[in-house]
């Protein structure tokens, strides 16, 4: 008997697109991720439609196959200031791309990004692989839980195969630390924001493409929003409604040294404002709108 949470998942980047990276020798890495879930034939049927003279249906031919990968993880820091993240190779197939700042690690959206990944997804005795990935991600941080970050795949599809679970390795993946007083700071607009969540969608818009001679994963746009929930100030503190469409600058901070994260967007445009209900604590529930690649992540 196969058992479901019998799984393991381990990726690689490639130097080649559509080329199997793991087999071809790269370095895989263990991803300490959750809730994995994998849609091992997505696409799409075509049904064949004859005019035979019969009624009910008619048998559907297999016109576009790829795969589609789900999962989740910490969103933590690397260990080292300037050391990348485990997971910087996944936010590059997703449009990121990593630089070293001053004592950090930043990683802004670059539209030209042409990174892709190769995922081994072991499920109890298969083996599910697929080449040149590319994906979304999101965020997501609140009080008295832990930071994450959900990623989507789309990838070629590769046959399926029989294999066991081979040995993992999550060395390099940092405990997450619970978003609240002590370690977690946000200011909007230059002021201190009792926040109570964070969320935030890059917004890829992933496409498969395949037609004569070519088969690729592509990311056509993105369009990046969220929300944050803040403690209802006094209106005279911060009046969200005078705010609706206002560019503020924002960032939320979180850790200690060596495991610091950051959210920092310099043009944030701030939605319609409603209430909200925490524990009995009004709230303000506000929709946000980082405009065009102005928001950037930060370990150190």
């Amino acid at each position: 008997m196969r058992k479901f949470r019998k799984k393991a998942l381990v990726f690689a980047t490639e130097t080649q697109y559509g080329i199997d990276a793991i087999d071809g020798g790269e370095t895989a890495i263990s991803v300490l991720g959750r809730e994995m879930k994998i849609t091992p034939l997505a696409g799409e049927n075509t049904a064949l439609d004859y005019d035979n003279g019969l009624l009910g249906n008619s048998a559907e031919i297999a016109t576009e196959t790829y795969v589609a990968l789900e999962f989740g993880l910490d969103w933590a820091g690397s260990g080292e200031a300037t050391t990348n993240a485990p997971y910087d190779n996944l936010l590059s197939a997703c449009l990121r791309q990593s630089s070293a700042g001053t004592g950090q690690i930043e990683r802004n959206i670059n539209d030209d990004s042409s990174d892709s990944v190769t995922f081994y997804f072991y499920l109890d005795g298969a083996l599910h692989a697929l080449t040149g990935a590319r994906g979304n991600m999101k965020l997501e941080a609140k009080a008295k839980a832990f930071p994450t970050i959900s990623f989507t795949f789309t990838g070629l599809f590769v046959a399926i195969t029989a294999a066991a679970i081979p040995a993992t390795n999550f060395a390099i993946w940092q405990t997450p630390m619970k978003i609240g007083a002590a370690n977690t700071a946000c200011q909007l607009d230059g002021s201190a924001a009792k926040l109570i969540s964070f969320e935030y969608d890059q917004g890829n818009e992933v496409q498969y493409i395949e037609y004569v001679g070519h088969e690729e994963v592509i990311i056509t746009d993105y369009a990046p929003s969220g929300k944050i929930v803040l403690e209802a100030a006094s209106l005279t503190d911060f009046d969200p409604f005078a705010a609706n469409t206002k560019i503020l600058e924002f960032e939320l901070t979180h850790g200690v040294v060596g495991n610091t994260i950051s959210f920092r967007c310099d043009e944030l445009q701030l939605g319609r404002a409603e209430y909200g209900d925490q524990d009995g604590i009004l709230t303000y529930e506000i929709p946000i709108r980082p405009i065009g690649n102005s928001d950037l992540l930060i370990t150190k």
